[in-house]
């Protein structure tokens, strides 16, 4: 229950004739708190909340609209990839709703049957203009599945939910900022788990949905992107041959620091492993960088970058997006990185080779990404072993 001393808000926020003014609405939830304004932005979804809990086995095989809320971080959008890709694989036929922060609709845009409703993040707050329009878009339609993809989720997040009016609702729980029922009814809970990586707790989701999760996800690179990005590379003077290795300097720089990553680009500048390039960084960070060796290729979309890991034979990174990006490609790739950081981001496989520090990266680090280089660059002995023909003896004279 609502205690009547906040019922002249609860009426001031319902009344549809203050539907306009968004900054008081927002000011009277700051006033009530974040558990009675949950109480109060349920109440108003009332009728729209399916109350039933979610019940398994499901006739899942019916869902015809699904609405996917997705991450505004890029590390958590390329992190959920895998599971994303899984659930639609699971729902070919039926038509998609992405609520997509604008700098990732790059990720879902030109999908079969996907609408992608996108908005800046940083105008996404509750009774703001972006949040009223999105609500709009959404109240057309009742959707069968609601994805709540974000983890940093807010009361805003959560009221597109309850408007899904889906009987399904998932997500993430976030105890944090106070827990998420009604508004999701399948909630999973992240646990401390050794050896299991955030790809790995991103599939719970899909494996809910009982959607293929051993597919793995890899890039489609466009023929038209392909020259794109070869055009950016003959510009640099860069060519397929020999070797392309990319080097993250922006992700390096913060998670190094700056002396440690200016010891690394010495190293790698005396070494034979292939033509590096700098690549990863905003506009910002590459005006930056203090006077680097190697070519610093231009911020990309994320067709162009898919293009450009692609062809690129090697990604020096550190924790961050591009980490994922080149795990979903065919490259090799060593991070440099916590032994903890890469139990969490990093897949167990034969084209990954971390070099691991504690604490601070030193002089030993910097050795450990040339070993590495040189041992993920250099192709596998083949072992010949010469075969010994036999010699059938003649058949037997018939006499």
């Amino acid at each position: 229950m609502i205690p009547n001393t906040k019922n002249a808000f609860l009426e001031i926020i319902m009344d549809s004739k203050t539907k306009k003014n968004g900054r008081f609405r927002r000011f009277v939830f700051r006033l009530l708190g974040p558990s009675m304004s949950r109480a109060v932005v349920r109440r108003i979804l009332r009728k729209r909340i399916d109350k039933s809990h979610a019940a398994f086995p499901a006739d899942l095989s019916r869902c015809s609209d699904i609405l996917f809320i997705l991450p505004a971080d890029r590390v958590e959008m390329v992190f959920q990839l895998e599971n994303l890709f899984a659930i639609l694989g699971r729902y070919k036929e039926s038509s998609i709703t992405f609520v997509c922060p604008a700098a990732h609709t790059s990720f879902v845009s030109g999908l079969k049957n996907a609408r992608v409703l996108k908005f800046n993040p940083e105008e996404f707050l509750l009774y703001s203009a972006e949040f009223s329009r999105l609500v709009k878009e959404l109240t057309v339609k009742t959707f069968d599945i609601c994805v709540m993809l974000e983890k940093r989720y807010t009361l805003a997040h959560l009221y597109l939910v309850g408007v899904s009016r889906a009987h399904l609702r998932m997500g993430w729980e976030n105890v944090e900022n106070g827990g998420s029922f009604p508004f999701l009814n399948i909630r999973l809970v992240s646990t401390q788990r050794e050896n299991v990586t955030l790809w790995e707790r991103n599939l719970e989701a899909a494996k809910i949905l009982n959607a293929k999760t051993n597919a793995g996800v890899r890039w489609g690179v466009q023929k038209s992107t392909a020259e794109e990005v070869a055009k950016t590379l003959s510009e640099h003077k860069l060519k397929k041959e020999p070797a392309l290795i990319c080097v993250d300097l922006a992700n390096l720089e913060n998670n190094c620091g700056r002396e440690w990553c200016a010891e690394l680009l010495k190293s790698l500048k005396g070494s034979s492993a292939g033509q590096f390039y700098i690549f990863g960084g905003t506009e910002e960070d590459n005006k930056g960088f203090n006077d680097p060796p190697f070519p610093v290729l231009p911020p990309m979309s994320v067709p162009r970058t898919a293009a450009l890991i692609a062809c690129t034979d090697l990604v020096i990174t550190g924790a961050g997006a591009l980490l994922g990006l080149a795990q979903i490609s065919s490259g090799k790739i060593v991070p440099v990185i916590t032994k903890e950081q890469a139990e969490f981001y990093c897949r167990q496989s034969n084209r990954i080779s971390p070099a691991l520090f504690s604490g601070k990266p030193d002089g030993g680090t910097v050795k450990d990404v040339l070993k590495n280089i040189k041992t993920l660059m250099t192709p596998p002995t083949v072992m010949i072993t010469p075969s010994v023909s036999k010699v059938s003896p003649p058949p037997p004279r018939n006499r």
